[in-house]
């Protein structure tokens, strides 16, 4: 009876972990390759791709508190997945399938609308799916569980996207050059997405819980036992906002991502303008645009598997410190100046993002579960305060970063790698 109830518990994790993987495949699409594609695919300007990214974001961080109050005050978690869902499969299919004649501001005004209909689905699916965690975690042991394979699946979409990416580009004549004819090649890799995305949601609805627990009957994880993290503390506050640990938890978790997802962001554009200098040699760009992001998402996926195994005197602070070294290897490695003559140094600092990367999330994601359930919060208002700033954030700075954008771009073959 035992053993069939283990198995029953790990058929529930794996399917939570399900029903995040479109989400997770329509992200490393985003954060990867939309900036790329608006500005090399369909010849926007730098300035105004970088303001669909920026409204892209504001209205996700907009959407992120209003959805997890309502999440939260009606506790319809899975009915808010499917509708965030549904909205996702609209508008993220429409940004990849929409080919302008002319780019003019009604074009535009469609390119927001569809922007903005895909980030809010994404919240909506997001803080709903996070929120399910301290519904159906009783222990530390049980949320890091549901925390790590939550942060696997990510990375394996990730790879995934990298690895379609690299089969539908790499098939052409010119490895070193990608622009306005590869349209349809970004096109089917959307679709691609998205049906592999809709599968993993009708597992993650067949297999998820069939009775949603209130919040009230959340088992509060005795203080001896939550001190592991490091971090939580069962304060006595009227409201999680009232405590000071929230914020530096969405501190954590805001600088984990800004960092990583900027990094994803520009490689695709560095590799671009690194191809256009003749003097480089190496990999064509069809190739390295999927196989360096790739090389940074196994390096990711290896050390999240690491973390299940960690020693339990190993806290979430100290995996987080040691994330925060291996990142600033990374950036001081590209600051120094190196050329990347040979790619393989390229792979190396890729290596450590996605290291640094895996370590700092899997370990902020698990302090905001800890402090959810220590406290007995509603997990989706928390989740929506600690996601709000770095979706905020990380517009504003691709808006900037676009803004100082040379022009012409000639005058600035550097740019993105500077930038990074």
């Amino acid at each position: 009876m035992a053993n069939l109830d283990r198995r029953c518990y790990w058929v529930q994790k794996l399917c939570y972990g399900m029903g995040h993987v479109y989400n997770d495949l329509c992200a490393a699409m985003w954060f990867s390759y939309t900036l790329f594609y608006l500005q090399i695919v369909l010849q926007m300007e730098s300035k105004t791709a970088g303001i669909l990214i920026m409204t892209g974001q504001v209205v996700d961080a907009l959407a992120t508190p209003v959805v997890g109050y309502a999440v939260d005050r009606t506790g319809a978690r899975r009915a808010w997945h499917l509708a965030g869902t549904l909205a996702v499969s609209v508008g993220f299919s429409l940004i990849y399938c929409l080919k302008p004649t002319a780019l003019n501001t009604w074009v535009l005004i469609d390119y927001g609308f569809v922007i903005s209909l895909f980030q809010i689905g994404w919240a909506i699916t997001q803080i709903s799916h996070l929120s399910i965690i301290p519904e159906i975690a009783t222990t530390h042991r049980y949320t890091s569980d549901l925390t790590a394979i939550r942060y696997t699946a990510t990375v394996c979409c990730s790879i995934s996207v990298y690895l379609i990416t690299l089969i539908v580009l790499k098939n052409d004549n010119d490895p070193n050059k990608i622009g306005p004819d590869d349209f349809y090649k970004f096109k089917e890799i959307a679709l691609i997405i998205s049906l592999i995305g809709i599968f993993a949601s009708l597992i993650f609805y067949c297999g998820a819980l069939t009775k949603e627990e209130s919040r009230s009957d959340y088992d509060i994880i005795p203080e001896s036992e939550s001190d592991s993290s490091g971090l939580v503390t069962n304060e006595e506050v009227t409201h999680f906002l009232k405590s000071s640990i929230i914020y530096k938890v969405s501190l954590m978790y805001m600088a984990s991502r800004l960092f990583t997802t900027l990094t994803l962001i520009y490689i695709p554009l560095y590799l671009d303008e690194k191809g256009a200098r003749s003097e480089d040699t190496g990999d064509g760009i069809r190739q390295t645009i999927a196989s360096v992001p790739l090389v940074c998402f196994v390096a990711s996926f290896m050390t999240s598997i690491a973390l299940k195994f960690r020693l339990r005197r190993c806290s979430d602070k100290v995996v987080y410190l040691v994330g925060i070294i291996l990142a600033l290897i990374g950036s001081v490695w590209i600051k120094l100046g190196f050329l990347f003559r040979s790619d393989s140094q390229l792979y190396v600092i890729a290596s450590l993002i996605g290291v640094s990367g895996s370590a700092t999330m899997v370990s902020s994601l698990c302090l905001t579960a800890e402090f959810v359930k220590v406290n007995g919060y509603g997990g989706a208002s928390v989740y929506s305060t600690v996601t709000f700033t770095d979706k905020l954030i990380s517009g504003g700075v691709v808006l900037l970063v676009q803004n100082l954008q040379c022009t012409p771009k000639e005058m600035c073959p550097h740019f993105y790698e500077d930038a990074h």
